[in-house]
């Protein structure tokens, strides 16, 4: 999609906000998204530029509660879009035509990324509503990457009380580093490698993958054994 300017973006924004209603198709709700991000992004720019003037209280209110509308829209619309995304076929490819969801992902423009992305905000109402909270306290604007932020400490902390309710005392201090580097691994690893691979990173990708199942082996043998007995 061609850069869209932030005052054009913002006169598109408050059109759908005027009707109250979302696109039910996906290649209508991505371009959608890609324009709620420009009318956020412009204002969090006047907002900016408003300080720097010291414009009236009033008009900063003014522009901020638009703001904040629009943020909070581009996030149910980044919502209704990971549902959509999720109705996809899992053992196809993801770049397939998803008859459910209209047009295919390829063709809406949007990245396996922030599809994923999306996903994660679908899948997390309770931090969407928060961060709406939060910024309407802290007088911000609701943002993804709020959400996404919130939504990865939340996923953190859960992996740290889990962690605290192991009698660490029992466990070997090798294996409990060995547990630790897994954890690592686990936070920063996407959960979907990218599509459309070159072949030398292909490549690359795949006997990283190779060496890290060879130094697997040993669950995998004692899987093996445990299931046999």
């Amino acid at each position: 999609m061609s850069e869209i300017k932030g005052e054009e973006a913002i006169e598109m924004f408050k059109l759908v906000k005027a009707g109250n209603l979302l696109p039910e198709r996906i290649e209508d709700l991505v371009p959608l998204s890609f324009i709620g991000q420009a009318a956020v992004d412009f204002y969090k720019i006047q907002l900016k530029t408003m300080d720097k003037l010291k414009m009236a209280e009033s008009q900063r209110e003014a522009t901020l509660r638009d703001g904040q509308d629009a943020g909070d829209m581009l996030l149910d619309i980044e919502a209704r879009i990971g549902e959509f995304y999720e109705t996809l076929p899992k053992k196809v490819n993801q770049y397939a035509s998803a008859k459910s969801a209209g047009a295919s992902i390829k063709e809406t423009g949007i990245s396996q990324r922030d599809a994923q992305r999306a996903v994660q905000i679908h899948n997390n109402p309770d931090v969407v509503a928060k961060i709406k909270a939060q910024a309407r306290e802290n007088k911000d604007i609701p943002t993804k990457t709020a959400v996404i932020n919130a939504i990865q400490y939340e996923q953190e902390k859960s992996r740290k009380n889990r962690a605290e309710k192991i009698d660490w005392g029992l466990v070997p201090l090798e294996q409990a580093e060995y547990l630790a580097k897994l954890d690592q691994v686990i936070a920063i690893l996407p959960q979907k490698p990218p599509k459309g691979w070159k072949d030398r990173t292909l490549k690359e990708a795949t006997a990283k993958a190779k060496l890290i199942l060879r130094r697997l082996e040993d669950f995998t043998y004692q899987m093996q054994q445990t299931e046999a007995n």
